[in-house]
């Protein structure tokens, strides 16, 4: 399988013990989607939330520091104890798509990435690959990528 990063792309790969059932459930089951999906003194809640093939998001991550950012997308891809597909498009309040750099992000981030994430299991842990459109080293100057390792771990605490 091809691990390496590639380029323009963030690629995190994390192991949980915990079965591949138990890791896609903490994806796929709003209430505990909403316990580990913001990074650390953040919270998240959801105006919509349709995790299917072909369903909507519109969530808001509240930042303490730096105040709300709201995002939109679409799950693409769902395939139980498997993948996810979904895009996340920078939003407002209302759910419009906004330039990244109108709101204070940097302005080279995309307005729309898409994220994979791959699951698979053996002896009972799961291992997690999870790739995202926008290059690895933006994703690290913005806060994004160590705020994706913080999700994760978060995610860790609740699966045990």
């Amino acid at each position: 399988m091809e691990n390496r990063v590639k380029n323009k792309e963030v690629f995190i790969e994390e192991t949980f013990n915990a079965s591949v059932e138990r890791v896609f459930n903490a994806w796929t089951d709003p209430e505990k989607l909403m316990k580990w999906f913001a990074p650390d003194g953040c919270t998240i809640h959801f105006k919509t939330l349709n995790i299917e093939n072909g369903g909507l998001f519109h969530s808001c991550i509240s930042n303490p520091q730096y105040g709300d950012c709201w995002c939109i997308g679409e799950y693409k891809e769902l395939v139980p104890n498997s993948k996810i597909v979904f895009t996340m498009i920078n939003a407002d309040e209302n759910g419009e798509p906004i330039n990244p750099a109108a709101i204070g992000m940097d302005p080279d981030w995309p307005g729309e990435t898409l994220v994979t994430v791959t699951l698979t299991e053996e002896g009972g842990m799961t291992t997690l690959r999870l790739r995202q459109t926008v290059s690895q080293e933006l994703a690290k100057k913005t806060g994004a990528y160590p705020s994706w390792l913080q999700m994760l771990n978060n995610m860790r605490a609740l699966l045990n």
